[in-house]
């Protein structure tokens, strides 16, 4: 029991490390403009307005990849099932996704790829980790 909720704390921070990671690389190669308050969504719709479509594919990459890694860390170390921690790990990532989507005004299909892209990693997630374990 303590193993595997280690496994999914774990997993929780990988994927989110992961988002972090992605979403930096992201602002190297597109940098949001100086003194941009994130925490204000009207400050930061025409800034969305404004991003190239690599600027987006990085904001897609970043949750999809994150919930793919977390699965497989949490599986790494948890002991149960990985539809268990693909459950877990990836529907906390699905959430914050969708809760991102909600607070910051991104556009329409991006939110639906994202949320559709993070499904199916965990679903990846979970049958290499099923394959892994032999």
């Amino acid at each position: 029991m303590i193993r595997n909720t280690a496994a999914v704390i774990a997993g929780i921070v990988a994927a989110f490390l992961t988002i972090m990671l992605v979403d930096m690389l992201g602002h190297v190669f597109y940098p949001p403009p100086l003194g941009l308050d994130f925490s204000d969504a009207e400050a930061i719709r025409p800034y969305l307005a404004s991003l190239p479509l690599g600027s987006f594919l990085f904001i897609m990459a970043s949750s999809v990849a994150g919930g793919f890694f977390g699965i497989l860390v949490a599986c790494a170390i948890g002991t149960v099932k990985p539809a268990a921690f693909a459950v877990v790990v990836g529907g906390i990532v699905l959430a914050a996704s969708t809760a991102n989507f909600i607070l910051i005004p991104h556009p329409l299909w991006l939110s639906l790829v994202t949320l559709v892209g993070i499904v199916a990693s965990a679903w990846l997630a979970m049958l290499l980790a099923t394959k892994l374990r032999g």
